[in-house]
């Protein structure tokens, strides 16, 4: 009867320590997709449509734009009228009485990626058609906590690999609410992200031309991917921190780890 107490504890050991260890690995896989999506540029895109998206401050026609964290990136056209010359990308004749004017027009492509100023002077807030202090509000917010959940999924990870060390119950609850906090911080930058898509499309028409149309991209999936790892991790992680003394342990090593401690003077 004892021997078959043993095996199943044993069992459930072995059980927790392969859900523990790929907990781990996701949280490690956590850190790689987390800095791949703060450092890229697709969380969200803006499309002007086929043709474009008259912008009388740029007096050029909105093509579409993705944007990050950091930086985002506008591509634009503009028609020029030319006498002749290269890269004629049409033709338009226009006739007035007998005579009849060949003008040629050129359009050129714009592309021009920006970083995010966070802390710009007033003169330039005021001058600058794509940004206010509400916006830099939502980007400084997107920096912070991104920055600061990347320092939390490094310090869970550490954790997290301690814990095989250290079986300890009360490294375990460290590590899963470290998770969680990480998984708080990433689902802030998510929300406050998707807030900032909403006041641009109200407020700054520079930024979100009236009648463009936007959608997510890879990055924002990456950082859902991420959010859900972390989520499932502290889950997991909180769920084995339960303490096993005495008969409740599968051997001595836990059963001495999950023994009170006194720390004296």
């Amino acid at each position: 009867m004892g021997s078959k107490r043993e095996e199943e504890l044993n069992r459930k050991l072995m059980i927790e320590r392969r859900v523990l260890f790929a907990c781990t690995v996701m949280i490690g896989l956590s850190v790689i997709l987390w800095v791949a999506a703060i450092s890229t540029d697709w969380w969200f895109i803006v499309s002007g449509g086929p043709n474009g998206i008259y912008v009388n401050e740029t007096k050029r026609f909105f093509l579409h734009s993705n944007s990050g964290l950091w930086r985002i990136c506008r591509t634009s056209y503009a028609n020029t009228t030319l006498g002749g010359g290269a890269n004629i990308a049409s033709h338009a004749f226009m006739t007035s009485g007998d005579t009849t004017v060949n003008v040629t027009t050129q359009i050129t492509i714009y592309k021009i990626c920006r970083v995010h100023d966070m802390f710009p002077m007033d003169s330039k807030i005021r001058n600058d058609p794509s940004i206010d202090k509400h916006i830099l509000n939502y980007n400084r917010s997107e920096a912070s906590f991104s920055i600061i959940s990347l320092m939390l999924m490094i310090l869970g990870f550490i954790f997290s690999v301690y814990t095989f060390r250290n079986p300890r119950y009360m490294f375990k609850r460290l590590a899963g609410g470290i998770h969680f906090l990480a998984c708080a911080c990433v689902l802030a930058v998510i929300e406050v992200l998707i807030s900032s898509i909403d006041y641009e499309k109200k407020h700054l028409p520079f930024t979100f031309p009236r009648g463009a149309t936007y959608s997510y991209g890879i990055s924002i999936v990456l950082a859902w991917l991420v959010f859900i790892m972390l989520l499932v991790s502290g889950c997991a992680f909180m769920i084995y921190s339960r303490k096993r003394k005495g008969n409740k342990a599968p051997n001595e090593e836990i059963a001495m780890a999950d023994e009170p401690t006194i720390i004296g003077r």
